[in-house]
């Protein structure tokens, strides 16, 4: 797996999974017993004309875009989260073929590439 396949395998399984999930959710939500807020949530949600939940759709889609590009700045090392910055993050994708440093700091940023594959 190279970096941009890894961010794609982020796209698929993380970003596109919780937007759609986190509709789902709205619409109707999960478990036999719901929480009584996300019934709460749902009765206003259902309540909404077509262009605000549209409006609702865009919002968590740039949420989610939002965060994960945060979490890929971190491990690119452009966002820091530490006050003396003397460590850096290393991510690696390991299988029978080898090891493959994904945040190569040598490479383009996942961030980057993260806002390539989505817009």
């Amino acid at each position: 797996m190279n970096t941009k396949e890894f961010v794609q395998a982020i796209i698929e399984v993380i970003r596109d999974a919780t937007i759609s999930d986190t509709l789902e959710n709205l619409k109707e939500p999960p478990g036999r017993n719901p929480h009584k807020d996300d019934i709460k949530l749902s009765q206003w949600y259902s309540n909404l004309s077509n262009e605000d939940a549209e409006n609702i759709a865009k919002i968590i889609t740039i949420t989610v875009d939002t965060s994960i590009f945060g979490v890929f700045a971190v491990l690119d090392g452009v966002r820091a989260i530490e006050d003396h910055g003397e460590g850096k993050l290393e991510l690696a994708y390991k299988d029978t073929q080898g090891r493959t440093l994904i945040n190569d700091p040598n490479c383009e940023y996942l961030h980057d590439i993260y806002n390539d594959l989505i817009h």
